[in-house]
């Protein structure tokens, strides 16, 4: 069976959160979001091009590849610079209820990792990423510049903001259908 728990690491300080959200803010693009059928999600959602922030992001899509590479060794399609990435934003009593990233949709691709980066500049309360696996485990220690990735199939959600806003870059990486 492969390992389904989750890996994190603080990759970035407090200046480069706040250089990337200035470039994450100047790259806005249009496009609609997608959530999960059956879920509450809340937030906001923006998007992003890969290429935009490229340069800026290199610590997470490496520690995303060294970590599946250790980790889960699925089979990955490369980032394109045109990939769309989610850019979160959740505000006081905003949340996404359970939920899994993973689709069915595709007779060609399964999403296999689901990677975010906390963005978040302010403090604040609630907005736990819990993850479900033998019970709900909360990811501890998900501050800002921190990073997780963790299968796609495994169901997590966001609890309710209580104070402040949490913000987050979304990658999913996808790969050739699951054998």
């Amino acid at each position: 069976m492969r390992e389904a728990g989750y890996v994190q690491a603080r990759l970035f300080n407090n200046d480069q959160i706040k250089q990337l959200n200035e470039t994450v803010n100047k790259s806005l693009v249009v496009t609609q979001d997608n959530p999960s059928k059956g879920a509450i999600k809340s937030s906001q959602v923006e998007f992003v091009r890969y290429f935009s922030i490229q340069k800026l992001i290199f610590p997470f899509i490496d520690f995303i590849m060294t970590t599946n590479h250790h980790h889960y060794g699925f089979d990955l399609f490369p980032l394109t610079p045109s990939k769309t990435l989610n850019y979160n934003s959740y505000n006081v009593n905003e949340e996404y209820s359970w939920h899994i990233d993973a689709t069915m949709d595709s007779p060609v691709r399964d999403i296999k990792l689901t990677c975010l980066l906390n963005c978040s500049e302010e403090n604040y309360e609630g907005g736990d990423l819990i993850i479900f696996r033998d019970g709900e485990k909360k990811v501890e220690n998900f501050s800002s510049g921190s990073a997780v990735v963790f299968p796609s199939f495994t169901n997590h959600k966001v609890e309710k903001i209580v104070s402040g806003s949490r913000k987050t870059l979304a990658i999913w990486m996808d790969g050739p259908k699951f054998r």
